[in-house]
């Protein structure tokens, strides 16, 4: 993506100086359009889109995972209003849809995957105490060289302390033998601004009453389950 040319002199890292030049976002950064991402939005459009075109061919399978269980990836009537829509638009996309077993009667299927895509937006959960499941669940639907991507973003505690997933996302996918690709920033834009969100009411917490950060950005992470070539010993 790029930004309308500047109007001032920039140096390149030639060490020349030009008087127009393009400010060229870097693929680590994501921009969702211009309006702030709602923070009750379990499958934001503009980040799930562009995660199933960037990390997945025409074709190809993908899984949606929320939480606390899979969701199913059959009839769009059995899911969630969120879950529904998200499923369509992955749908439109030119993938193939796939069904999770049902937890409550193990019925299902259960082929491989090529892409699964993880939410740990979900207003109620600890995306920290949640990391590992979420690794396992993922694992136990990848085929050998699939992607698992995870939505996650910064939330308050009760307490008013700022929950970062990052660090328990990437130990849980590392420990799970999935490599560590990329970290992606997917923030609103408008023109070259973030347009961050306002931050929530404070927590009501006492003393910490008034403490809260605007959180700006959605966490995309990405990591790659390695195809093995030689036959895993007995």
């Amino acid at each position: 993506m790029t930004a309308k040319s500047r109007q001032h002199p920039s140096r390149s890292a030639t060490g020349h100086t030009a008087t127009s030049a393009t400010l060229v976002v870097p693929s680590t950064l994501w921009a969702t359009g211009s309006d702030p991402l709602g923070p009750t939005d379990r499958w934001p459009t503009p980040i799930l889109s562009r995660a199933v075109r960037e990390f997945s061919a025409p074709g190809d399978r993908v899984l949606l995972i929320g939480w606390p269980a899979p969701i199913t990836r059959g009839p769009l009537r059995v899911a969630e209003p969120d879950t529904a829509a998200a499923l369509e638009t992955v749908q439109t996309l030119g993938r193939h849809p796939n069904s999770d077993p049902n937890p409550a009667t193990g019925t299902g299927t259960d082929e491989a995957v090529d892409l699964v895509v993880v939410s740990l937006l979900a207003d109620h959960l600890d995306p920290v105490a949640a990391a590992e499941q979420i690794a396992t669940l993922a694992v136990a639907r990848m085929a050998m060289g699939a992607l698992l991507v995870v939505l996650g973003r910064c939330r308050h505690s009760r307490s008013g302390v700022l929950i970062d997933p990052a660090g328990a996302v990437v130990a849980a996918a590392q420990a799970a033998d999935l490599l560590y690709l990329q970290h992606i920033i997917a923030v609103p834009v408008t023109g070259t601004t973030i347009t961050a969100t306002p931050p929530a009411d404070a927590p009501d917490s006492g003393a910490d009453r008034g403490v809260a950060h605007a959180v700006a950005h959605t966490d995309v992470f990405a990591f790659l389950l390695p195809r093995c070539e030689e036959p895993l010993p007995q």
